[in-house]
């Protein structure tokens, strides 16, 4: 799974539930074009600090009444950190 595809799934659950409205149009586009950067670009680590506090800013959305069972949702869509060295 590419980054895109992750983030892209993770704004699907986080609407589907309910946390996010219009308002954060500008917080999803930010997501989705830092996953395709890091996509592009796996070993660029400022890239992937961005994407990381990105991602995290999306799952704070919506505020602090996220369930356990969403939150554990969620951790399932991430995708791994890929070792692009050989």
């Amino acid at each position: 799974m590419t980054n895109v595809e992750a983030i892209s799934a993770t704004v699907a659950a986080l609407r589907t539930a309910g946390r996010l409205e219009d308002a954060d149009s500008a917080l999803v586009v930010m997501a989705l074009g830092l996953a395709g950067a890091v996509d592009a670009d796996p070993s660029n680590a400022s890239l992937w600090r961005e994407y990381r506090a990105t991602e995290a800013r999306l799952r704070e959305t919506g505020g602090a009444e996220a369930s356990d069972e969403f939150t554990q949702a969620l951790a399932k869509l991430q995708s791994p950190v890929r070792n692009t060295t050989k």
